[in-house]
This record gives C-alpha cells, structure tokens and sequence, in this order.
C-alpha cells in the first residue's frame, strides 16, 4: 500500500480494509483522497495520512463566521435538544466540559439553562471571546493536553469525533478528563443504508461516479470517518467505558438545500440555483428514515479497573452524541453525520 495511507482501520486495527473510491480535495496540499471501508468493525474513513499542520491549513481557509450563521437554526434545534437531555442526568452544579466548541454556542445554551460551571476547549487559533466572560476556563490547544486530570462531571462532543486523525486519543481524554461518576455525551456521523447503497454502485462501471460523488460527501479532509455502532463501541471499551447503549436515528445539521449545494452542485461545478429544485429528490436520502441505519441498542460504560462507570450510547443519522460515567451510569448517543468540521470544532 501506498506510504501515504493507512494499512490498518484507525478504529479497530483491523488489516482487513477495502478500498472503495478515491475523491478530489481542494482544500489542502493532498489533492487524492483515498477512502476504505473496514471489514471488520465497519468504519468508513479516510486513509491518507494527514498531518496537524495540513488539517490546520485547510481549516484556516475556511469562513467559519458565514458558515455558522447559515447554520444557526439547526445548530440550536439540536443543542437544545442536548440541554433537554443532559438536565436528566447533570445537576446544574456539576462541571462541565465542552470539546471542540465550534464557536461557542453550546457553552452559551448551557449556561442560558442554569448550568453553572461550563468551560470549553478548542484548536489553537480559534476566537472564543464571546463566551469568554461566561466559561470557567478556556483550553486550546491541538492535543487537549492543557485539560487538567479528573477535573469534570460531563465532557460533551458535539460534532467532533468524526474530525479527529486520532479518535482513540480523544476517547481516552475523555477518560482521563473525566471524574468518578463523570460522563460523556457526544454526537458523530454512523455509516448508513444509503452509504451500503451507494459502496455497491462503485462497483458497477457505469454507476460508480454515482457512488464517488456520494462518498465525497460523506467523507473529507474535514470529515475523516464514519462510524458503526460497533466501531464506537469498540473505540469506547477501548477507552475503559461500559453499559454504552446504541440508538440509530436521522438528525440533520444543515438544510436540505445546503447539503445539495455543498455536496453536489458547488463539488460538480453546477449552478447552485438548481438547489431548491434538486432538494425535494434529495430529501428522502438525506432526511428521513428510508434508506439509513437500523434501530439498534447495547450496554457499555467506563470499567472499574479504570476507574470509570457507565455510558449509555444513541446513534443518531447525521450526528452523535454521547454520555459516560465513571462509576456511574451514564449515557451515549451517536448520529450518523454529513457535516465536517477542526481537529477540535464541532460541525464545519
């Protein structure tokens, strides 16, 4: 194999990968990306070796003001979502951690709720002074190495896990963050029935550009993997989480309108008035529940031989979110993702 990709699945360590299609990149140095698909835990990723400073580049060339306003709504439906959630298992007092902040919307809701001891953390280069004046602290770095030790009750991912060159790393800080009876909650893309659909057409001749254009945008320099439920289940009980429970749904982050746009129009040089006319074909892939994962559930958490307790896991179409404990039980949700964001930032 080629020097520049991975042998091995990022998640499982498996050996057993198959190539599936490689797709264009216009936003850093490596201009081929190649993906695979793991056939052992499922994942579907990127497997070009990709440097810090490359995903930092290609970040920095991105307008993140524009895109997060074009997002909002969505962005707040779905946060609020989350409050609702994590009021059911985090008392007000408890602190709290918000990973990959994106640009700080979720610590802002968080304190609007009542929760008092918010902070956050994200890449190095980010402008987090809006919610300055409201977190405990701010971390950023590239390796979550300024996070102390044992410091929080909950650590939250919103969006981030699928943006990580190294997810394992980032599970295992959150054990590390994370308190006895702490917890995890996150959201990240799950590989669904339309991606099983779409892998089949690149094998047929005249269907497999059908297929490259979808995989192009599934996965990016922005969107490195996305996972199974057994490949989440694997990162976490690698980590030390137990009791993780499992439920797949659709959740979209963007407008329908904005994933024909972004992902089909503006990647195929096609006018981007053809959006709203193409959004309604789209819509049953994208927004509903035809053509994506099965409903599923397990029971996971955080072992005791590291201190940790459990984790109750919920799989979501398009995004994830998590929950987990130590020493406690906790929850974890998941989606199943089309959106792409920093090392450390939720939802680009």
């Amino acid at each position: 194999m080629n020097d520049n990709l991975m042998d091995v699945c990022r998640v499982c360590g498996s050996r057993a990968i198959a190539y599936l299609c490689d797709t264009r990149n216009e936003h850093s140095e490596t201009k081929t990306l190649s993906n695979f698909r793991c056939e052992t835990c499922g994942s579907v990723f990127v497997g070009n070796i990709v440097s810090g400073e490359e995903l930092g580049n290609a970040y920095s060339c991105l307008n993140t003001r524009a895109y997060y306003e074009e997002i909002h709504a969505e962005n707040l439906n779905k946060m609020a979502e989350a409050v609702q959630r994590l009021k059911n298992f985090v008392s007000a007092e408890r602190r709290i951690i918000d990973i990959g902040t994106g640009n700080g919307q979720f610590v802002e809701l968080l304190k609007k709720s009542g929760f008092q001891h918010v902070s956050a953390h994200e890449i190095e280069g980010s402008c987090l002074t809006k919610i300055e004046s409201i977190a405990d602290a701010i971390y950023q770095d590239f390796d979550y190495s300024t996070i102390p030790s044992g410091a929080f009750d909950l650590a939250t991912l919103l969006d981030v896990a699928e943006h990580v060159p190294d997810p394992a790393h980032l599970f295992h800080t959150c054990a590390r963050i994370l308190a006895d009876g702490g917890m995890l909650y996150l959201h990240t893309p799950v590989v669904t029935k339309t991606d099983r659909l779409m892998h089949r057409l690149l094998k047929i001749p005249v269907l497999r550009k059908s297929g490259s254009i979808w995989q192009r945008g599934r996965t990016s320099i922005f969107h490195l993997e996305n996972y199974t439920p057994k490949s989440l289940t694997l990162l976490l009980e690698k980590a030390g989480f137990t009791n993780i429970t499992i439920e797949v749904k659709n959740e979209l982050s963007w407008p329908v309108t904005r994933y024909v746009r972004v992902y089909l129009l503006d990647k195929q040089g096609l006018p981007r008035w053809l959006a709203p006319l193409l959004a309604p074909l789209a819509h049953p892939f994208l927004a509903t529940d035809a053509f994506q994962c099965q409903q599923g559930d397990c029971a996971r958490g955080k072992s005791a031989a590291t201190g940790c307790g459990a984790a109750r896991e919920e799989v979501m179409h398009d995004q994830a979110r998590c929950f987990c404990d130590r020493r406690a039980s906790g929850r974890y949700r998941v989606d199943d993702g089309r959106n792409a964001g920093p090392i450390g930032a939720s939802g680009i």
